[in-house]
């Protein structure tokens, strides 16, 4: 007994003193700065940084959506769990996360996030329900695989601990899906975010899905990483507020040079042939195709007719404060609707 509240008192400063580094003063004037919409689906973003690099000032792709008081975890890059409490929540109230796709920096915090879930728990909590697209299942029994050597040391020391595979759930989407989630209407379609050439999707047993949300008459679309589609435009027609990726071009063309060429094969490398990009630069289909620039994520939202763009998940390699002004003019451009650059705990 001595052991496991000396192990649960050494995890709970652990997660104050993560909490207190997260809510760094200008974190907290902007909480404080913060406007709470009063509607009925409230979207935190919790990570604002695109790509695996870390950054001091932005944690990796998560957010946070709210629907009567209920919060749900929409992807889950590193640092998540920190975010989340300084959002305000507790640990516990992470039940739910949807992973738009299999990318890094949209799961570096899947394994803190399920392993946190199980130590909390026991025998007849509410298990962590983690949707995602082909693949999370093998991820998930991945971490499961990796934490083993956790669990069996806690097991050791209470026997009757619940196991920690019945401690979370998997539900697979794919597009198409409409469900239902914490009574919150979730549609799914496939982007283009893993096409090569454009309009064909890689052979690589996964998807990248966008995703949108309906509550209360009200609805909140999510890109998630994407480049120019017609299925997220019809997804996400007139939502209330597009949360969407945005990548700066050459910004992009300076992270892609440790990328090689990485042709094509098979049907897509005949379909890429007649398109002309079968021999692109890996750097230019993954940028131009598979991302949105300022511009191309305003036409996606001007098409959809949406009422305002915020954008999130910056893969921008310069200090983005400086470079928002830049990227609103360049929106602006095609989308005459209220457009945000969003930071960390943001709230819309």
């Amino acid at each position: 007994m001595k052991k496991i509240i000396l192990s649960t008192l050494g995890l709970m400063l652990t997660a104050g003193a993560f909490a207190q580094k997260s809510t760094d003063s200008t974190t907290i004037q902007r909480i404080k700065a913060a406007n709470p919409v009063q509607a009925p689906l409230t979207w935190i973003t919790l990570g604002t940084q695109g790509g695996p690099a870390p950054n001091a000032r932005r944690s990796q792709p998560a957010s946070v959506l709210v629907a009567g008081g209920k919060p749900m975890m929409i992807d889950c890059g590193d640092g998540a769990m920190e975010r989340f409490a300084a959002a305000g929540f507790a640990p516990t109230q992470a039940t739910t996360v949807i992973i738009s796709h299999l990318h890094v920096d949209h799961i570096g915090g899947l394994q803190g996030l399920i392993a946190l879930h199980w130590f909390q728990g026991s025998a007849g909590s509410v298990p962590l329900t983690i949707y995602g697209p082909p693949g999370t299942d093998k991820l998930v029994a991945g971490i499961l695989q990796a934490l083993s050597p956790t669990e069996e040391i806690a097991r050791a020391e209470q026997p009757d601990k619940w196991k920690m595979a019945a401690s979370v759930k998997v539900v697979i989407l794919k597009t198409g899906a409409d469900l239902v989630v914490n009574s919150v209407r979730v549609r799914v379609v496939q982007n283009s975010h893993f096409d090569n050439p454009p309009g064909h999707p890689q052979d690589n047993g996964t998807q990248s899905l966008s995703l949108r949300f309906d509550y209360q008459n009200y609805a909140i679309g999510y890109t998630g990483d994407t480049g120019p589609s017609d299925a997220v435009i019809a997804l996400e027609k007139k939502v209330n507020i597009l949360m969407s990726e945005v990548t700066m071009r050459g910004e992009a063309s300076r992270n892609a040079g440790r990328f090689n060429r990485r042709p094509a094969t098979g049907a897509a490398q005949a379909a890429g042939q007649r398109q002309g990009t079968a021999q692109q630069p890996y750097e230019n289909i993954h940028f131009v195709y598979q991302h949105l620039s300022p511009e191309s994520a305003a036409k996606l939202a001007a098409a959809a007719e949406v009422q305002q763009l915020v954008f999130t998940h910056l893969a921008i390699l310069a200090q983005t404060d400086v470079i928002a002004p830049t990227i609103i003019r360049q929106a602006q451009q095609f989308f005459k609707g209220k457009i945000v650059v969003a930071h960390d705990l943001d709230r819309f």
